[in-house]
């Protein structure tokens, strides 16, 4: 009887640890990503990302055949291209929107047709991402979609050693 208790209280903290286990998923730049305060990277996510090769700026305005005078709209973007560092993973290139701030973000997504990363962020960071891209050391985009709806899309830099 003894033994089988044990046994059962065994299976049970074996069956009460496999969560745990399974929320160490491991992935290629884990350290540019902050700390899962909520515990909402439990499975492993579809990835994306590539070490920025080159980029474009444009801004660009477009006026609608049809629309009210004066309804032009301008908006600037950045193009990032790249080679991925995931085997198997087709998209080399994202297309970095940017809208004012305070403004509503939607979430990273993929355009498969163009096999392209969409990313939208604050107009207040374009100086940034432009003075990060300029500067020595590689840069990359990365984007994670898990399995629960948790989205996370960033650029970052490798690890940098402040020169004295």
């Amino acid at each position: 009887m003894r033994a089988a208790l044990l046994s059962g209280l065994g299976l049970s903290l074996l069956l009460a640890g496999l969560p745990a286990l399974a929320a160490s998923v491991t992935l290629p730049h884990d350290d540019a990503m902050p700390v899962d305060l909520y515990n909402q990277r439990q499975d492993k996510p579809e990835q994306v990302l590539f070490e920025i090769q080159e980029y474009r700026v444009v801004v660009a305005s477009e006026q609608r055949p049809g629309a009210a005078a004066g309804s032009t709209q301008a908006n600037g973007f950045l193009l990032l291209q790249g080679r991925t560092l995931l085997p198997g993973s087709p998209v080399q290139r994202a297309e970095v929107r940017f809208v004012a701030s305070g403004a509503a973000l939607p979430p990273a997504r993929l355009d498969a047709r163009r096999q392209t990363l969409m990313l939208v962020y604050p107009e207040s960071l374009l100086p940034v991402l432009l003075q990060q891209l300029n500067s020595p050391g590689a840069e990359y985009v990365q984007a994670r979609f898990y399995g629960n709806g948790l989205v996370w899309g960033d650029i970052h830099s490798a690890p940098q050693t402040p020169q004295p």
